[in-house]
C-alpha cells in the first residue's frame, strides 16, 4: 500500500472501465488547453471594448488631476487596474527565475493535471501510474504547437503572440511533462520491485522503450538547463532538435495507448517542416567584419518583385551557409555554418533599401563563425565577394504591432545590436504620413563606441548627404541620440547576465574627442550611459498615450521597465514591447 493505492486484481470489466477512464481524462486534458485560448480571446475583447468606450474620453493634455466623468470612469478604472495586474504579472520573482505570471500560470496548470492523474483512481496504485504517463503524453502535441517557428502556428494566431514570446510557455510545459513521465517511470518501477516482476519485465520490449524514452527525456531537459545554455549554447540546440525528433520512435513503441497522441505529434513536426522549408530563400550576398569593432555584417541586394521586399520592420530571419571549402576550413565549421542557424533581425527597412542588412555582434558559436569567414574573404580589404547565403523567415512579433500614430509619444529604446530591432521601425515611423499627426519619437541608442553605429540607414529625408536646411525645415525633424558608454581602452567588456562579452580588438581605439567630432548627420551624440530614469519622466509626461519599445541587453531592458512601471502606476496608458531573444 502507497498513500492509500493498492495493487490490486481487477477482472475483466473493471480493466474495461479502468482503460476508459484512461482514455477519458488525457482527452480532458489535451483539449483544456481551449479554455486557455478562450480566456486569450476574452482578454482580447475586454481590451477592444475598453479601448473603444474610452476613446472619445481621452484627456487632451497629460495632466493626471483629469478625471472621466459619467458612465465611462469605472471603464478607466478598470483599465488602469488591468495594467497594473499585467506589469505586476511580468516582474521576475528572482533574477533568471521567471515572471511571476508564468509561475502562476505554471502552477495552475501543474496543479490541474495533477488532478487529472488522480481523479478516479481509486485505491488501485496501477490506475494511477498509467494515468501519469497518458496525461503527460497527452500534452506532446500542444508542446510541440508551442515550438512551432513558422507564424502559421495556430497557437501564434490565436494567441497574437510570436515564436520568441511562446518559447517560455513551451519551456514551462516541457518541464511539467517531464516531471509527469518521471512519476510515471517511478511508479512503475517500484511496482516492479515489489512485486517481483522486475527481473523479467526489464526484458520486455514496452519497458525497454519506455527506458529509452525516460532517458532521452532526462537528457533533453538537462541541456536544456539555463547554466548547460550559457556554458555551450551548441549543446543545447543540437541535443534539443535531434531528441525532439528521435524521441517519437520509442515512445510510439512503448505502449499502443499513447500512439493517437504520438501521431499527432508527428503530423505538427511534419507541418512544421513544411512551413520552414517554404520560408526557406537562397540568395547572394556579402559577410563583412565592421572596421574597429568585432560587428559582422551581411548585405544582400534585393531584385524587383522579390517577397523580401514587402518584409515588415523589425522582423528577424534564419541565416546559414551552404558548405563548401571555400566557405570553411573544416568540416566541422562547415557543418555549424551549414545547420545551426542564428537569428538575426533585418536591421533595413526592404521595400526602401532594396537591400537586406543584417548585424549580430561576434560572440561564441554561429556568429564567431562567421566573424572568421568574414576576415578569410576579405582580409585586410573593404571589398567582399559575393557568397550563396540561405535565409528562412522572416518571423517575429513585430507584424502585430500597433498603429504608432495613435499615440501622443514614442519612446525607443536600443543597447548595442539591439539597435537592428529599433532602427527599422523608428524609420518607418518618421517615413509614415500619419507622423504630420502629432506624434513625437524619440530614440536612444547606448553604444560602446561610435564606430559600432556605422552600419545605421538613417531615414531617408536626414540621409547623410540631405541638405542641412531641409533637414531643419522638414516636419519629420528627429535626431537618434547614440550614447557611448565606453568610448576608449580595450575593447574586452564582461557585463553582468544577459550582456554580451565581447571579443579583444587589435585596432587602436578612436578618442573620445575623436568620435565626438565625427557624427552622421541625424544622430546627436552623447558620451556615457543614458539616464533612463529622466528620459522616460520626460516623454511620460507630455503625452497621454505613450508607446515604449526595447531592444537591448538585460539589464537596460530591467532599469527602462522599473522606470514606465512607476508611470504605469500612476495610470498612464503606456504600450510596452520588449524585443529579446534566446531561452
Amino acid at each position: 500500500m502507497v498513500w492509500g493505492y493498492e495493487f490490486v486484481n481487477l477482472n475483466d470489466d473493471q480493466k474495461h472501465a479502468r482503460r476508459r477512464l484512461l482514455e477519458l481524462y488525457p482527452a480532458v486534458a489535451e483539449w483544456s488547453v481551449l479554455v486557455v485560448i478562450a480566456l486569450f480571446q476574452l482578454s482580447f475583447l475586454l481590451s477592444w471594448l475598453l479601448k473603444y468606450a474610452l476613446e472619445d474620453e481621452r484627456p487632451g493634455s497629460p495632466s493626471f488631476s483629469k478625471r472621466v466623468s459619467g458612465s465611462a470612469a469605472w471603464l478607466k478604472n478598470a483599465r488602469q487596474h488591468w495594467a497594473r495586474l499585467r506589469w505586476w504579472a511580468r516582474k521576475p520573482v528572482m533574477r533568471n527565475w521567471g515572471s511571476r505570471g508564468e509561475w502562476i500560470f505554471g502552477s495552475l496548470w501543474a496543479v490541474w493535471l495533477l488532478y487529472l492523474c488522480v481523479v478516479d483512481t481509486g485505491n488501485d496504485y496501477l490506475h494511477l501510474t498509467k494515468r501519469f504517463g497518458i496525461i503527460g503524453a497527452s500534452q506532446l502535441p500542444f508542446q510541440y504547437l508551442l515550438a512551432m517557428r513558422a507564424p502559421y502556428s495556430p497557437v501564434q494566431f490565436l494567441t497574437r503572440m510570436s515564436h520568441e514570446e511562446l518559447k517560455k510557455s513551451h519551456e514551462i510545459l516541457g518541464r511539467i511533462i517531464y516531471f509527469l513521465f518521471i512519476l510515471h517511470g517511478i511508479f512503475y518501477m517500484n511496482f516492479f520491485v515489489q512485486s517481483g516482476f522486475l527481473a523479467k519485465r526489464i526484458k520486455d520490449k514496452d519497458v525497454i522503450f519506455g527506458i529509452i524514452s525516460l532517458t532521452l527525456f532526462i537528457v533533453v531537459n538537462t541541456t536544456a538547463m539555463e547554466n548547460v545554455r550559457r556554458w555551450n549554447y551548441r549543446v543545447f540546440y543540437v541535443s534539443h532538435i535531434l531528441i525532439a525528433n528521435l524521441i517519437i520512435v520509442p515512445l510510439y513503441l512503448h505502449v499502443t495507448h499513447i500512439r493517437p497522441y504520438v501521431l499527432q505529434v508527428i503530423v505538427v513536426n511534419t507541418l512544421h517542416a513544411a512551413f520552414r522549408f517554404q520560408r526557406l530563400t537562397h540568395y547572394a550576398g556579402t559577410v563583412k567584419l565592421l572596421p574597429g569593432t568585432n560587428l559582422v555584417e551581411i548585405r544582400i541586394p534585393l531584385n524587383a518583385g522579390e517577397a523580401a521586399l514587402k518584409w515588415k520592420p523589425g522582423q528577424h530571419v534564419y541565416l546559414s551557409l551552404p558548405s563548401g571549402k571555400a566557405y570553411s576550413t573544416s568540416a566541422k565549421d562547415q557543418f555549424v555554418l551549414r545547420h545551426q542557424a542564428n537569428p538575426f533581425t533585418v536591421a533595413s527597412v526592404p521595400s526602401q533599401d532594396r537591400e537586406l542588412l543584417l548585424v549580430a555582434r561576434a560572440i561564441n558559436g554561429n556568429t564567431k563563425q562567421l566573424a572568421k569567414l568574414a576576415h578569410s574573404l576579405s582580409p585586410g580589404t573593404d571589398e567582399a565577394p559575393n557568397i550563396p547565403l540561405a535565409l528562412e523567415g522572416p518571423y517575429g512579433a513585430s507584424t502585430r504591432l500597433p498603429d504608432f500614430s495613435t499615440f501622443d509619444r514614442i519612446l525607443l529604446v536600443a543597447g548595442g545590436v539591439g539597435a537592428t530591432f529599433i532602427m527599422p521601425i523608428y524609420r518607418s515611423i518618421l517615413d509614415s504620413t500619419d507622423h504630420t499627426l502629432g506624434t513625437q519619437v524619440r530614440f536612444i541608442w547606448a553604444v560602446r563606441k561610435l564606430s559600432e553605429a556605422q552600419w545605421a540607414s538613417l531615414p531617408s529625408h536626414e540621409d547623410e548627404d540631405a541638405d542641412d536646411s531641409e533637414a531643419v525645415s522638414s516636419s519629420h525633424r528627429s535626431v537618434v541620440e547614440v550614447c557611448i558608454t565606453r568610448p576608449s581602452g580595450p575593447n574586452l567588456q564582461m557585463g553582468g547576465p544577459g550582456d554580451d562579452i565581447e571579443m579583444a580588438e587589435d585596432e587602436q581605439l578612436l578618442s573620445l574627442e575623436e568620435q565626438m567630432g565625427k557624427p552622421r548627420k541625424g544622430m546627436a551624440v552623447k558620451e556615457g550611459r543614458p539616464r533612463v530614469s529622466k528620459i522616460v519622466d520626460e516623454v511620460c509626461s507630455k503625452g497621454t498615450r505613450i508607446a515604449v519599445l526595447v531592444c537591448g541587453p538585460q539589464s537596460l531592458t530591467e532599469e527602462l521597465s522599473r522606470t514606465v512601471e512607476s508611470w504605469v502606476q500612476k495610470g498612464s496608458d503606456i504600450y510596452w514591447h520588449e524585443e529579446t531573444f534566446g531561452w
